[in-house]
């Protein structure tokens, strides 16, 4: 069975695109995490059908909100993501994040 593990940097961003999108309109947080949500469970489903971006990692988009998850297939099942990533801003910014 596949497994997600996150970076500290990457569940941060998690909860700063919740707040930011908390603060925009009723209801739009958890939209965005029910999306961000259902992106998980397709990267477990599938974890290498989504995009290569560089050496190793893979980029699945969210929809309706212009946010992607990156991510590193680990031996043993293990999925570590890296970065969630507004596809609007800086990007490349999480490249030599370390982790497992």
């Amino acid at each position: 069975m596949i497994r997600l593990v996150y970076l500290p940097e990457a569940r941060f961003e998690v909860l700063e695109a919740v707040t930011y999108y908390h603060s925009c309109q009723d209801g739009l947080a958890a939209d965005f995490y029910r999306q961000f949500q259902k992106a998980e469970r397709e990267i477990i489903e599938w974890p290498e059908f989504w995009k290569q971006v560089g050496d190793g990692y893979r980029r699945k988009n969210l929809e309706r909100f212009p946010y992607a998850i990156i991510y590193h297939l680990l031996p043993e099942g293990v999925v570590e993501v890296v970065a969630v990533i507004h596809q609007m801003r800086k990007p490349g910014y999480w490249k030599g994040r370390e982790g497992s």
